[in-house]
């Protein structure tokens, strides 16, 4: 069944109450401001290193400033003139603050209007990123299911080994080529190398290039792009002269791997990166269900159920467009907001089959139907969401063509 997360709502709460409180009680800030500053709004028994009217600012608040900006300005900034300088630009930062409060701009519309948005995005935000996943990982039987219906995403790329000879003209690659071609051996591939390389940094390494794959880079060749693309296919041993940019390179392929499946130990890494924003948009998607029966919802006006769009209107939109995060959002509105309609149980069992055919995500998909299956016992789909979902874990689930034809393997 869903899962239900009553006690999501009550961190939210707390999130504000926190909020507010700091707000109240951190000594970082006047008395009459409406947020802090700096800070995190928690306790800082740190150095004050700086007033302003009746506002401290504390070498905590500075460090967390500092860390606060994009690696790109953090040079700016750095060693004892750069924090004095980040000191002054904060001192200077709250005296237009304070003058801003004087005047009131808070109140004025376009200002309230940015602050309300400002919080707005933190909080709901902060119950994304913390409240709704914290604490609340794939176990490692999920990263294991995940990584088996997403095998061919998974892959070990194919390798090749090479070395070069890098030459200026074509005329001193093809003597290099044949020199090598008269003999062609460990020992003389280093001598002819020595002799007619300028590649430096690879004479250093025996002119050996190391593995490299088809995606990746040669960090001792200048546009690697191009040498790979032209190296990568090139049979086992020695070949012709290639013109990459502006140099000429007699290659030798050294050995090959290919590309091969990845086993879970290897990807598990890329596998739950691949998973978690899934993952936890699922469980926020589980919060937003759960929150509908802790606030109940109601529609007026122009939306209210029976008004404007209706169920039909959603479902024939929802088939039109190619997106299916999109097409999941309208199926999942058709739900949500016409719950009694005829569409509701047809919505979450078209969401289902999309988690299943574009995502291939049978978690998703088993959530929708256990929906479908809990809220609409006496729908038409319920023999057929009962058996897809206790088939989702058979291989012949994934992308069928049909109920009938799932039945018949």
């Amino acid at each position: 069944m869903i899962i239900i997360r009553r006690a999501l709502p009550v961190i939210l709460v707390l999130v504000l109450g926190l909020f507010l409180t700091s707000c109240q009680e951190d000594g970082a800030f006047s008395k009459n401001s409406l947020f802090p500053i700096y800070g995190n709004g928690g306790q800082d028994i740190s150095e004050v290193i700086a007033t302003v009217g009746d506002i401290s600012i504390t070498q905590q608040q500075l460090d967390m400033h500092y860390d606060e900006l994009v690696p790109r300005l953090k040079s700016k900034y750095d060693g004892p003139a750069g924090q004095q300088l980040l000191l002054k630009e904060m001192v200077d930062e709250t005296l237009l603050i304070l003058g801003a409060q004087e005047m009131g701009l808070e109140k004025r519309s376009e200002v309230a209007r940015t602050l309300i948005s400002q919080r707005r995005t933190a909080m709901t935000s902060a119950m994304r990123n913390i409240g709704v996943p914290e604490g609340n990982d794939p176990t490692e039987d999920e990263l294991q299911a995940f990584f088996n219906d997403n095998r061919k995403e998974f892959m070990q790329e194919g390798l090749v080994q090479a070395r070069h000879i890098e030459c200026l003209t074509l005329q001193e690659a093809e003597k290099a080529y044949q020199m090598l071609k008269d003999d062609f051996s460990a020992y003389n591939f280093l001598k002819v190398a020595k002799d007619f390389s300028v590649n430096s940094l690879s004479l250093a390494d025996d002119t050996d290039l190391g593995w490299y794959n088809r995606s990746g880079v040669v960090p001792l060749i200048k546009d690697s792009r191009s040498f790979i693309d032209q190296t990568f296919d090139m049979p086992l041993g020695l070949n012709r002269p290639i013109q990459v940019s502006d140099r000429w390179h007699v290659v030798e392929i050294l050995n090959r791997k290919p590309a091969r499946p990845m086993t879970y130990g290897e990807a598990r890494d890329i596998v739950r990166n691949t998973m978690l924003p899934g993952y936890f948009d699922g469980m926020v998607k589980d919060y937003l269900l759960a929150a509908r029966q802790t606030y109940p919802v109601s529609l007026m006006g122009q939306f209210t159920p029976g008004q404007g769009l209706n169920p039909d209107t959603l479902m024939e939109r929802a088939t039109l467009v190619e997106d299916p995060g999109v097409k999941v959002d309208y199926y999942r509105l058709i739900y949500t907001d016409f719950p009694e309609s005829e569409r509701a149980d047809d919505a979450l069992f078209m969401c289902a089959l999309v988690c299943m055919d574009s995502w291939h995500d049978r978690r998703l998909a088993k959530r929708y139907l256990n929906i479908l299956i809990d809220e609409y016992p006496e729908s038409e789909l319920i023999e057929d969401a009962v058996f897809l979902r206790d088939n989702l874990y058979n291989p012949k689930a994934m992308n069928p063509q049909s109920i009938e034809e799932l039945r018949n393997q």
